[in-house]
């Protein structure tokens, strides 16, 4: 008798969880654990108060029933949004942390500008000045290659503020463009120790006239 009355309530729990509209629960306001604070964490480049906004339709609801799966649709068109981590913290917060894409530089491509950042990703319909400080990228499949070449320069602690532009060139080489005006060719392989011995030289005086150093080719320098 009792494995009989087991089995019609679970029969029962089972009918209960594949009919009840849920959906139902997670677009409606509760008087239980009602979602009063939402918490948002990490933005840099993307509009706080528009985010907040537009989060602000889950207040009220109870913070059980509150889909992630929502929450992140309402921020999937954030341009600048790499990760997107969401907790519930009760009775009644909801936490967004936000990771963004960092911009590395403004691309020229036919008269338009996008913004390139970690990753390759490229970023369009951006707020134009707030970006301005940042280097200009130019060439032909320079917007497939720069974020590999940037970092690979980041990492010996290049100072990229003091680059005005970088020229891409598809033989897999760039220039480096100072906004002091002095160039660095560089070849297209094993060029990191050549912006260490660029580094160390240019201030010094015998050196401070030149505008190019060109290292393209192997074992020299060519100044000009």
């Amino acid at each position: 008798m009792k494995k009989k009355k087991s089995f019609f309530l679970w029969l029962l729990l089972l009918v209960f969880l594949t009919t009840y509209n849920f959906e139902s629960i997670e677009n409606r306001e509760s008087s239980f654990l009602p979602v009063k604070i939402i918490k948002i964490e990490g933005t840099i480049n993307s509009d706080r108060e528009k985010i907040q906004k537009s989060l602000t339709q889950f207040k009220g609801k109870n913070l059980i029933f509150v889909s992630r799966k929502q929450l992140r649709e309402t921020t999937k068109d954030l341009i600048f949004v790499k990760e997107l981590h969401i907790k519930k913290i009760y009775p009644d917060t909801i936490k967004i942390i936000i990771i963004e894409y960092k911009p590395l530089g403004i691309f020229f491509d036919k008269n338009e500008k996008f913004l390139l950042s970690e990753g390759g990703k490229i970023i369009e319909n951006y707020e134009t000045k707030k970006f301005e400080y940042l280097p200009i990228v130019e060439g032909k499949n320079a917007e497939k290659n720069f974020h590999i070449f940037y970092r690979s320069i980041a990492d010996m602690n290049f100072q990229i503020e003091l680059v005005e532009k970088f020229n891409y060139f598809d033989i897999n080489r760039w220039d480096i463009i100072l906004k002091n005006g002095k160039v660095i060719k560089l070849p297209n392989k094993n060029y990191k120790h050549l912006l260490k011995e660029f580094l160390s030289i240019y201030k010094k005086e015998n050196f401070k006239d030149f505008k190019v150093f060109d290292f393209r080719v192997k074992g020299q320098l060519i100044l000009k």
